[in-house]
């Protein structure tokens, strides 16, 4: 889903998941072939789990760090074929 899709389903703004994505408490997503960006349907999930954690305004590390243990449980990380 783009961005705008995402701010829809979360409350949030374009220009505050984009601060989430450089302040680390979201990796970045892929892109399309036109270089959009193309969030993953579990992003409205980890953005609830940001929001209702209180990190919105100002993310800390601390939180930057319980992230991924609260989300990978939820969504275990794809691995890659060798």
């Amino acid at each position: 889903m783009r961005t705008g899709d995402l701010a829809a389903r979360t409350g949030l703004t374009t220009k505050t998941l984009r601060f989430h994505e450089d302040s680390g408490l979201l990796p970045a997503p892929p892109r399309t072939p036109g270089g959009y960006r193309d969030y993953p349907d579990h992003t409205v999930t980890r953005f609830s789990f940001v929001r209702d954690a209180g990190a919105r305004a100002s993310p800390s590390p601390r939180s930057a760090r319980s992230l991924p243990c609260a989300t990978t449980a939820m969504h275990p990380a794809p691995t890659s074929p060798n």
